[in-house]
């Protein structure tokens, strides 16, 4: 057997380190849970053994023992510290005892270092520069995802965060544009409140007020609804509205179709850092997933 395509190693190392990110996640909870994060990392690095074992053209046996992968690739690296990972996931596992805090921290740094010196080894890849762009099957969604990253990378926060709030209008909009009968979505949760009641209540002050307070609140909680419908993590979505430039889309086609914050009128509101911009990148991508989980296209319900 010869070696892998290189397009099926880059896939396969995006979905081992997202795998790894899930872990990463789950070991910053607190208590208990933090303790399966150790079965996400044990299981990202044997996605990845199986990887090494593939591109060296070796077929592996079943049951073939976690540990025996060091004794048949000798350049594989950290054999004690991913011994320890080994025997606290078989603790979870198989006698259900849990890990200090400091042992899901331990494991957090060696599945870590573990990955990041054998990727380079093995496939002469930056663990640490694979995007997760990869697995998002919007084109779209991902070019922004990747100005995001870019931008990220040159230490230019604010247009990293423009670019992943864009990312995420147009993961909404992209979502349910094969979703509409006629003009509207079968996704909608009702239509938007205008302002025509100006119309009705104009010399009425009192009632203007409480028609506005009306309008704002219904609007809110559509838009909450739908959110929370498509599966998105609500909670996680607030920080993101809360921590990324404000976005108007100003008309549907066109390259500049939307407009946002300037930035000296964003950086006297908002303190952002390099942690806040990648828990905004992720964001994007883990909604993207999600709304992959379950797609469709009505049209192929529609009598022509």
């Amino acid at each position: 057997m010869g070696k892998l395509d290189e397009k099926i190693i880059v896939n396969r190392l995006t979905k081992i380190k997202y795998l790894y990110k899930i872990g990463i996640e789950q070991s910053m909870q607190e208590g208990t849970f933090a303790g399966f994060s150790l079965l996400s990392f044990h299981d990202c690095a044997e996605m990845f053994l199986l990887l090494v074992a593939e591109e060296h053209g070796d077929k592996i046996e079943e049951n073939m023992p976690f540990m025996s992968f060091w004794n048949k690739y000798k350049d594989l690296t950290l054999i004690e510290p991913m011994r320890k990972l080994k025997e606290r996931r078989v603790n979870i596992k198989h006698k259900g005892l849990f890990p200090s805090k400091m042992d899901i921290e331990e494991s957090r740094v060696t599945i870590t270092n573990f990955l990041r010196d054998n990727v380079y080894k093995q496939f002469k890849k930056d663990f640490d520069s694979i995007s997760l762009a990869d697995l998002i099957d919007y084109p779209n969604i991902k070019d922004y995802v990747l100005n995001a990253e870019m931008y990220l990378c040159q230490n230019n926060l604010y247009d990293c965060l423009v670019n992943a709030k864009i990312g995420f209008e147009e993961l909404l909009s992209t979502y349910e544009s094969d979703k509409r009968q006629w003009r509207d979505s079968i996704l909608s949760v009702g239509e938007k409140v205008g302002k025509d009641y100006r119309n009705l209540v104009s010399s009425n002050k009192e009632g203007l007020r409480w028609f506005e307070q009306v309008t704002h609140t219904t609007n809110d909680v559509r838009n909450i609804l739908k959110v929370s419908a498509l599966g998105i993590d609500y909670r996680k979505y607030v920080l993101f509205d809360f921590v990324t430039p404000k976005v108007i889309e100003t008309c549907r086609t066109g390259k500049d179709k939307y407009v946002y914050d300037a930035k000296e009128n964003f950086e006297k509101r908002r303190t952002i850092t390099n942690q806040d911009c990648q828990f905004c990148i992720d964001f994007v991508i883990d909604s993207a997933l999600k709304l992959q989980e379950f797609n469709f296209d009505i049209n192929r319900y529609l009598v022509r």
